[in-house]
Order: C-alpha cells, then sequence, then structure tokens
C-alpha cells in the first residue's frame, strides 16, 4: 500500500472510529438505558448473569429496544470494521516490519461481532436461555479484555515513536 492511501485510509477509519463512538455513547446508549434503572447495555458490562441479562429485557422500554434493534446494532456491526482498520494501521506504523500483533484488533472484531449476534438474538428471544446470556457475557467479556490489551500496545506504540523521533531529533542537532 502506498504512503498516500495508507494516510488516507488511517484518517478516515480514525474519524469514523471516533464519530460512532461518540454517537453510541452519548446519543444511542443513553437512549437505551433510560428506562432500565441503571442496569447497562451488555455491551458496557465487563459480564452479567443471566439474570441480569433478563432483567435489562424486561425493563427495556419498546422505544429502547426499537433503538437498540434499528440504530445501535446496526452501527455496531459496522463499528468493527472502523476501529479494526484504525488499529491494524496504527499498529503497523509502530512496528515496521510484519507482525502478528496485527491480528489483535481481528481478534477484537471477532469477539464483538460474537456480542453483537448473541444481543440481537436476545433481544429478538420470547425467552432468553441461560446459555445464550453466558455465551453473550463471555462474548463481552472476551472483548472488553482484548479491548485494553490492543489500546495498551497502542499506548506502548504511541510512547516508543515519540522517545525514537525525539532521540532522532537531537542526534540530528549541530552540537
Amino acid at each position: 500500500m502506498n504512503r498516500k492511501t495508507f494516510r488516507l485510509l488511517y484518517y478516515v477509519s480514525g474519524a469514523l472510529t471516533l464519530g460512532i463512538c461518540g454517537v453510541m455513547n452519548l446519543w444511542l446508549i443513553p437512549s437505551i438505558e433510560s428506562s432500565t434503572q441503571g442496569i447497562r447495555c451488555f455491551d458496557m458490562q465487563f459480564f452479567y448473569s443471566p439474570e441480569t441479562a433478563r432483567q435489562f429485557l424486561s425493563l427495556l422500554s419498546e422505544e429502547g429496544r426499537n433503538v437498540y434493534l434499528t440504530r445501535q446494532l446496526p452501527l455496531d456491526f459496522f463499528y468493527p470494521i472502523a476501529y479494526t482498520t484504525f488499529f491494524v494501521l496504527l499498529i503497523r506504523c509502530g512496528i515496521r516490519r510484519s507482525n502478528k500483533l496485527v491480528y489483535l484488533p481481528v481478534l477484537l472484531a471477532v469477539l464483538d461481532y460474537g456480542e453483537n449476534i448473541c444481543v440481537l438474538r436476545m433481544l429478538k428471544a420470547a425467552e432468553v436461555s441461560d446459555a445464550l446470556a453466558v455465551t453473550g457475557s463471555v462474548f463481552t467479556c472476551a472483548k472488553n479484555v482484548v479491548m485494553f490489551v490492543c489500546i495498551v500496545l497502542i499506548l506502548v506504540l504511541i510512547v516508543r515513536y515519540c522517545i525514537r523521533r525525539r532521540k532522532e531529533k537531537k542526534t540530528q542537532r549541530p552540537s
């Protein structure tokens, strides 16, 4: 990939990631959670029990369910494409040679899709089974762990990049 294409993808995927995250966290999720007496959306919990899942769904208003099904989930199915592209490009910026660490964001997306499919099934189910709720919760928990690892990795790479740039500038200064 040439430098111009790389930069375009980098900026577009970064802007999409930030925009989608903002829309979901500042508008859609608060709208969904407004009727659930403080129970967070499935995506926003680290782990949830089948009882918590059923309680959330029983408290969820019809409007909240509609927002979840018609706005939040469709956007959340697109979100992994944006952040995976952005994270892979950030990792590629920090690691010049081919590295298996670029597969971490891909794993993150797979876990996010697993979570989204389970949430979709729970929202449409007449009765949520323990197995479905636990499966969804495991996907959510694993996604959160891998997201944390990705963010730490990217922060380490950014710090490493800044240190390297600083050293390069010092060596370029005339003594």
